[in-house]
């Protein structure tokens, strides 16, 4: 008798579900299926830049069932590309979406900001450009606005949230120093979130957000520091950038 599948925790959902040439020339029999899951892993791994431990505590399964889940995964993409076939996400029925807020909680105002470059999550808290600032009443969003990030570093944005009056916060990458501040001045972590930061704040209206107030980066003083990190974007408060090419320095 085949094993029962674990449920896996999916914290972001594809903004397109199929993907192909621009001129199909296979028949429905090459469409190639990813799980959800695989895409899931894909997402936190290859995409946010988690590492495998990481990756494995936010999906609730193994790290061996991560790694299981990347090689599949990048197999399915590879055969994609070389063959030029279609791909399908699918949504399986042994992935679990897991809702954190319960609908009686989110009845009241929130004010919830994302981090944010160009309408979409952006991966490092303490590097964020902006945020995309909202507020919400009943579960539904009331007034939603941008505002320029005023410096870099975790004291500095924690602060600025606090004086926005934020309660909740919905971010890519975070580190320690950064996630026990907030925690200190009451503020809702929901990490290792990507794609339109609008819909991430739907997504956690409507429950499908699970909260995770752990920090997702092990890199040391990640907000400060990023050893040598060369910055070569602006932003409003004259603090640069050169994020296209940073990345986090994991064990993985």
């Amino acid at each position: 008798m085949p094993r029962k599948p674990s449920p896996k925790i999916i914290r972001s959902a594809p903004t397109v579900t199929r993907l192909g040439p621009a001129k199909v020339n296979s028949v429905d029999s090459s469409l190639i299926i990813l799980d959800m899951e695989e895409w899931e892993a894909l997402r936190l791994v290859d995409y946010a830049g988690m590492d495998q431990k990481t990756a494995s505590e936010s999906m609730g399964i193994s790290r061996q069932s991560v790694q299981t889940l990347l090689a599949s995964g990048r197999a399915k993409l590879a055969r994609m590309v070389v063959e030029g076939l279609s791909l399908k996400i699918a949504d399986t029925n042994i992935v679990a979406i897991k809702p954190n807020i319960q609908k009686s909680e989110r009845k009241h105002i929130m004010k919830i900001a994302v981090t944010a470059q160009h309408t979409e999550v952006f991966p490092h808290f303490g590097r964020t450009p902006e945020f995309y600032i909202v507020e919400a009443e009943d579960g539904k969003i009331v007034t939603e606005k941008i505002i320029a990030a005023p410096a870099e570093g975790h004291g500095a944005l924690v602060a600025f949230l606090v004086e926005q009056g934020v309660d909740t916060l919905i971010c890519g990458g975070i580190g320690g120093g950064a996630v026990n501040g907030l925690r200190a001045n009451n503020i809702q972590i929901f990490s290792g979130a990507s794609g339109p930061v609008k819909q991430q704040v739907l997504s956690l209206l409507a429950g499908l957000l699970p909260q995770t107030g752990d920090a997702n980066c092990d890199h040391h003083d990640h907000e400060e520091n990023c050893h040598g990190h060369q910055h070569g974007q602006k932003h409003g408060g004259g603090h640069g950038h050169g994020h296209g090419e940073h990345k986090c320095s994991h064990n993985e």
